[in-house]
Order: structure tokens, then sequence, then C-alpha cells
């Protein structure tokens, strides 16, 4: 079973991820710090799914900080905004950690789109 590392913020989209996911093992954290010390803490983590814009610091930078312990680490971020709407700094960040075993999901989605990118 794949363990995700789950970083949203906003408790009704936590609970509905929850939802969507049940088939999987997932971590939970509310806070970008909280993510790195989980993804330190559990040593496996196969997947981690990451709201773009958070308190203190991204979703984009808080995979890439992952990345660094892990580059092969597959990453999946959600957004309400297109990346056309993003910020340079956003933007940047994407280029950074690159296409391979990222996807890009606009919120709101359905639950096979998340499917299918955990996949």
């Amino acid at each position: 079973m794949k363990t995700l590392l789950v970083l949203e913020d906003e408790p009704s989209v936590m609970k509905l991820l929850r939802h969507m996911l049940k088939e999987y093992h997932v971590i939970e954290a509310t806070t970008p710090e909280e993510a790195l010390i989980r993804f330190t803490d559990l040593n496996q983590v196969d997947l981690l799914v990451a709201d773009l814009i958070l308190p203190n610091m991204s979703g984009l930078q808080v995979a890439l900080n992952l990345r660094s312990k892990r580059a092969a680490l597959p990453v999946i971020l959600t957004s309400g905004f297109p990346v056309s709407g993003w910020s340079a700094r956003d933007s940047a960040d994407l280029e950074a950690l690159g296409g391979k075993a990222v996807a890009v999901l606009q919120k709101p989605f359905h639950k096979q789109i998340l499917l299918n990118a955990v996949c």
C-alpha cells in the first residue's frame, strides 16, 4: 500500500482528500513544517500531495525541499488557480522542480482525476 504525505491547511479540503484517498495510507500535515518533520520521521513516503498556497512556505517549496532528500519523489500539487495565474516565484519553483513525476491539479477536481495522478 502506498504511503501518501498530504499537506493541506484547510480542514474541509483535508477531509475531502482523506475520503478520496481512503485506499492509501495517508499521513496528514497541516503546515509545511509539519510535512517536513513527518517526511523525515516516516522515512518512507511514496508520494507528496501538497496545496500550493500555504502559510510560511508554498507547497512547491516543500516539494523542492523533499526532492533534495529524495530526488525521485513523485509530487501532486493542488491549487485553486491555474498555473498561468501563479506568482513568478511559484512558476520558477515549478520549473526547478521539473516535469518528471509532477502533476498539477486545479481545484476543484474529481476523485478519479486525483486517483489517476496517484497511480
